[in-house]
């Protein structure tokens, strides 16, 4: 497990699919979330659970001090270059502004860094979704680049960002 100040990270595992299944299917959280691809079924995720975890790619339920499942993180190893991972997180709309997105990526940060070795950490976030992109740039990430009308949402095309953070940049 991985620790974080308001939150633990644990793998997901198949009594789990039902909670994050509901979290992560709110219309609000797809919007920036994947909406373009629309949502896994239940039957497939539980299928291909084996896949969320492997050593190059992992994914984890975030759970607060109550024991509730307030979201997912996941990381995974570039397979181009050497030390060099790209996260993704979820945080579910009725636990949006309560620190557990920020808390969630320092404690990812903090293990791909010091256990994984990595050398930097990197993400896309949909410009639209500033919160998130606050959350990030609290968290020490800098903008590297904008890719123009990369995701779909709505019928309409919107921009994303690449965000960076190198491990001496990091303050843990």
């Amino acid at each position: 497990m991985i620790y974080g100040d308001k939150i633990y990270l644990r793998e997901i595992l198949k009594e789990d699919i039902d909670e994050v299944y509901n979290l992560c299917s709110d219309s609000e959280v797809l919007k920036y979330n994947g909406y373009q691809y629309g949502v896994l079924s239940k039957k497939y995720i539980i299928e291909n659970l084996k896949y969320l975890n492997i050593p190059s790619k992992r994914s984890y339920v975030i759970i607060n001090k109550r024991g509730t499942i307030v979201g997912v993180i996941n990381y995974s190893e570039d397979n181009y270059s050497r030390n060099v991972y790209s996260i993704s997180l979820t945080i579910g709309k009725k636990y949006w502004r309560k620190g557990y997105g920020t808390d969630s990526i320092k404690a990812i940060l903090k293990y791909l860094f010091f256990k994984r070795k990595a050398h930097k950490v990197e993400l896309e976030v949909v410009r639209n979704n500033e919160a998130a992109v606050l959350c990030y740039k609290k968290c020490g990430f800098v903008e590297e680049g904008i890719r123009r009308k990369q995701y779909y949402y709505k019928g309409e095309y919107l921009d994303t960002i690449v965000m960076g953070l190198l491990k001496e940049e990091f303050k843990a």
